[in-house]
């Protein structure tokens, strides 16, 4: 396959297309009554908070909170 362009992540930071999102997971090895529970940070490539957040939802169905910034990863406030 020749890409006619390629969009680097470099590019996508410069953007504004990054969105850090933490996603609490529940273990899956914890005892049942009291379940242990970890947070990830991953980095969605997305045009605006929403879609960000629908990808993490998406990807990750067993989580138990989400949080992301109001503006993407790399963007002072």
């Amino acid at each position: 396959m020749n890409c006619d362009l390629v969009v680097s992540w470099d590019q996508h930071l410069k953007n504004g297309n990054v969105w850090r999102v933490e996603v609490e997971l529940p273990m899956q090895d914890g005892p049942l009554d009291n379940p242990t529970y970890y947070t990830v940070c991953v980095d969605v490539v997305a045009p605006n908070l929403d879609l960000a957040q629908y990808i993490a939802t998406t990807m990750y169905p067993d989580h138990t909170s989400i949080c992301i910034d109001d503006k993407p990863f790399g963007i002072a406030k």
